[in-house]
């Protein structure tokens, strides 16, 4: 079973944890406000973590983070956890700046680990039938 982590427990944190919940297991979430983590930790009896830095240090098992913090946050928090030796699946947008997404992807080749950014719209009817 695959072992993920969730950084940012904010709304659509709430979505991925139930789509792993089904296809893997969330083995730790992260968030800088203790109650949101704490809150989904306990929903999926996962471990909370209260910073990025210390989720990595500790969870040696994970095998992919998931990234759904702010969109600012995107890029800082996928080389931390590519340079880590996970793989990364981040919501979009990919990050802040067109230069940060080539570096995000540049760690990824370099840490040789797969790097996804989610774009769920592709599955809705009108924009499939464009």
């Amino acid at each position: 079973m695959i072992k993920f982590a969730l950084v940012g427990c904010g709304r659509i944190a709430q979505r991925h944890a139930e789509h792993i919940h089904h296809y893997g297991t969330l083995v730790a979430v992260c968030d800088i406000v203790p109650e949101k983590a704490d809150k989904l930790a306990e929903q999926y009896d996962a471990n909370a973590y209260y910073s990025i830095e210390a989720l990595l240090a500790q969870e040696n098992d994970v095998d992919v983070v998931a990234i759904t913090s702010p969109n600012g946050l995107h890029c800082e928090h996928t080389i931390q956890s590519l340079r880590a030796g996970k793989h990364v699946l981040c919501e979009k947008p990919m990050a802040i700046k067109v230069h940060d997404c080539g570096e995000m992807i540049k760690e990824a080749e370099k840490a040789n680990r797969r790097l996804f950014i989610v774009k769920q719209n592709r599955f809705n009817p009108p924009v499939q039938a464009i």
